[in-house]
């Protein structure tokens, strides 16, 4: 191969940048394996004739003749070795490196490959000289460099594309301060695929004027017409438009103007939301977006209450923002009682247009997602059958999507995925453990089997994927990894509903299967941190279906597997995230398997782990699960105990357990967990 600057020269920008990518998602999946390169340069990135890009001396200090040239572009070695050219900031400076390093190298590489120049230090003649350069000099703005310093006949055009966002790409990695830079290699990526896709990056504010912006640019109607309804739309126009006009000169001006507002917002609300909520502060973003939106539709809907393009508008705008403030990931939980008000006057509107305009597969789907919001708000309200209610007429309606004349094979693939997901969620709102549910196991195979059902159709047929593949979001993952996500989360969680029915042939059977697709995903992208964790959990509920068939030979290398998976990501993301209490979950099977392979003093660690993290956990409002769980570690660890020749101290934990495991017996949900502890403790 040839090195990447080298193999970059007269490609269109457009292929250099995705040179660039396979480099970064390289750089990337090594920096979560906690692999630092440190000297990442051209002659260390080579590009096959294939087009491959091969990253080559990972985490090695090269034994090269020091300063060879003198030019700054060879590795010095010694306690730190880093090529000066491509060193960060705190390289030179001799301070510890970690990722920020490799990500201010990568900025460097892609600068060198998008102009042919260095950023700064292009008059540097040593390697002490490029090195005061990396600490002295700003980065030249890509779009800045004139024409006689770049080697390229196609500068002129290639700078009108560098121009904005690609400038602040390359200046934000480029920043001297780690602080300033992306916070991951995957960041940096994500935004160069935005950029690619025509989408906003987080390099610039995510304001509402600059994101409107990008989708005035991607629309490829008149920039006259688009410029008016952006007008319209930011400026709440669009009902003044409607006010005291009788000439028809007018009227015909105010209609021209609000089907301008009409396409922008359609843009907005079906297609560009999505792209705006992956952004860094997008879910902010979107919000401020989506009412600023609905400031100016409803002004327009005050003057013209029955256009049903308007109520189509307004009842996804609001179901959108219902998404937002009901989501708890986005907004706390104080703004439950805004989002309930949302998504029903989203519902109210979305009602009285669904006889006429189900056949449009966007609102539709829109419409299909206001109802489950709605539903997982009252079930966040503790009311699952009210909840379960509102998932039926949401199920029914997504038939009626799909029967409508003309969907197309886009609109079907997506319904179909609603449907299946509806499914789901009728599932889990029949039969769930950590979650309000009716306890109605026998009725969530029902909707688990419709589900699969759904989601084989879906994945099952040529024309479907192919319409996924044409209208992939950028950075989804591949449509196949996806099929294999859905339809193993069907299995997985039919699995645990067969747990609690006491069919242990069933759980592992479905167990297993999910398993497959886990492991198949993990194949195509084993740094997919979706794909590790849904594989973690499968894992340990196939431990547990082996540890219930007493296969408890089987259950430790499964076990232990869950229990590295959970420990890696831990170590990646940190003590203070959300793996760090997932061990609680996995250390009763782990630590039973490690008992019954006569590994006692291992086990003890284990269960003491576990017991520590389900302390730290918040009571809860229905903390029966919780006091279950406390009380099956601490038989276990009686039983480690006694194993280990401490009888007294075994003995002694064993009462009060028992006693917390008898005051479950009778409960619907955990009674049969808290009879086999009670078995256990005997």
């Amino acid at each position: 191969g040839q090195p990447i600057d080298a193999a970059c020269r007269g490609l269109p920008l457009d292929q250099r940048l995705a040179l660039f990518l396979q480099l970064a998602d390289a750089v990337a999946h090594a920096h979560r394996q906690l692999l630092v390169h440190r000297d990442l340069k051209p002659s260390n990135v080579l590009v096959s004739a294939d087009g491959q890009v091969k990253l080559l001396d990972f985490g090695i200090a090269k034994a090269l003749d020091p300063l060879e040239g003198h030019d700054g572009a060879t590795t010095v070695t010694g306690e730190r070795p880093f090529t000066p050219h491509y060193a960060s900031p705190e390289q030179v400076r001799g301070e510890p490196v970690g990722t920020g390093t490799d990500l201010y190298s990568l900025g460097v590489l892609l600068y060198v490959m998008l102009t042919g120049v260095r950023p700064y230090g292009r008059s540097a003649s040593s390697a002490q000289e490029a090195a005061r350069s990396v600490l002295e000099e700003s980065p030249t703005r890509p779009s800045a460099l004139s024409p006689g310093l770049v080697d390229d006949p196609q500068w002129l055009a290639t700078r009108k594309r560098l121009v904005g966002d690609l400038d602040n790409i390359l200046l934000k990695a480029l920043d001297k301060d780690a602080a300033g830079r992306y916070p991951s290699v995957d960041a940096l990526a994500a935004d160069l695929r935005a950029f690619l896709a025509g989408l906003p990056v987080s390099a610039r504010a995510a304001t509402p004027a600059y994101l409107l912006a990008k989708l005035v640019a991607r629309n490829r109607l008149a920039t006259a017409a688009l410029g008016l309804a952006l007008v319209c739309l930011v400026g709440g126009l669009g009902a003044s438009l409607w006010q005291g006009r009788a000439a028809a000169q007018a009227r015909d001006e105010a209609r021209r103007q609000l089907a301008g507002v009409k396409q922008i917002t359609s843009e907005l609300v079906f297609r560009f939301g999505d792209a705006i909520s992956l952004l860094p502060g997008g879910a902010q973003s979107q919000e401020a977006m989506l009412q600023q939106t609905l400031a100016a539709l409803d002004a327009a809907l005050a003057n013209a209450p029955d256009d049903p393009d308007l109520l189509v508008l307004v009842a996804s705008a609001l179901g959108r923002l219902a998404q937002i403030q009901g989501n708890p990931s986005f907004a706390g939980p104080e703004r439950a009682s805004e989002a309930q008000a949302t998504v029903a006057r989203a519902l109210a509107l979305g009602d009285r247009v669904w006889d006429s305009r189900h056949g449009d597969w966007r609102f539709a789907s829109q419409h299909l997602i206001t109802l489950m919001t709605q539903a997982q708000l009252l079930r966040g309200q503790g009311q699952p059958a009210p909840g379960l209610a509102v998932l039926t007429r949401a199920h029914a309606r997504s038939g009626q999507a799909l029967a409508a004349p003309g969907v197309g094979d886009e609109g079907r693939a997506n319904l179909l995925e609603l449907r299946a997901n509806i499914a789901v969620n009728q599932a889990h709102f029949n039969d769930h453990v950590g979650r309000p549910s009716l306890g109605l196991p026998a009725q969530a195979l029902l909707h688990y089997a419709q589900a699969e059902a759904d989601f084989r159709a879906r994945y099952a047929d040529p024309a479907l994927m192919a319409a996924m593949r044409r209208h992939a979001t950028p950075g989804d993952p591949p449509v196949e990894e996806w099929a294999n996500h859905n339809t193993a989360n069907v299995l997985s969680g039919r699995a645990l509903v067969h747990q609690r029915l006491a069919d242990d042939a069933a759980m592992r059977r479905d167990i297993e299967a999910a398993l497959a697709l886990r492991e198949d995903n993990l194949r195509r992208n084993a740094a997919s941190v979706t794909w590790r964790q849904s594989l973690m959990f499968d894992l340990n509920t196939l431990a547990i279906a082996l540890l219930r068939q007493h296969d408890e030979a089987a259950a430790l290398p499964v076990s232990q597997r869950a229990w590295d998976l959970a420990g890696a990501l831990v170590h990646e993301a940190g003590p203070g995230s959300a793996w760090a209490h997932t061990r609680a979950s996995f250390a009763p099977q782990y630590g039973r398997a490690l008992l019954a392979a006569g590994r006692a003093d291992q086990a003890l660690p284990v269960v003491d782990l576990g017991l520590a993290r389900l302390a730290q956990q918040r009571p809860q409002a229905d903390s029966a699960l919780l006091r279950l769980r406390q009380a099956l570690l601490q038989v276990l660890r009686g039983r480690v105990l006694l194993a280990q020749g401490q009888r007294a101290a075994g003995l002694a934990l064993l009462p009060p357990a028992v006693t917390a495991l008898q005051a479950l017996v009778d409960d619907a949900r955990l009674g049969r967990e808290a009879r086999l502890g009670l078995a256990e403790a005997q």
